[in-house]
């Protein structure tokens, strides 16, 4: 069994990855976006991120890409189609 060792803390990193994992999946199916849309953002390929999903192992440097992309995601509104234009709103011309 491998672990993970910061600070007293030993993590089982099977563990780690399901966690990992369940939260990628969670925060990428909350946004609306595909695997394929996210491996676009984040420069992350889909099948890493599908194996990531899945529960294998990633790299910190792949979680802190996710984590980025997921972030600009969900700042442009790029989420659940909708869109960084404003709405028109009609004027009233009275």
């Amino acid at each position: 069994m491998s672990t993970i060792i910061d600070d007293n803390t030993t993590v089982d990193s099977k563990e780690f990855d399901r966690l990992v994992a369940s939260t990628v999946r969670a925060m990428r199916q909350s946004l609306g976006v595909t695997a394929a849309e996210l491996a676009k953002v984040s420069g992350v390929p889909r099948p890493n991120i599908e194996a990531i999903e899945r529960g294998g192992a990633s790299t910190r440097a792949e979680r802190y890409d996710i984590a980025v992309a997921v972030e600009w995601l969900s700042n442009n509104c790029v989420a659940k189609g909708l869109t960084t234009e404003p709405e028109a709103v009609p004027r009233d011309e009275g």
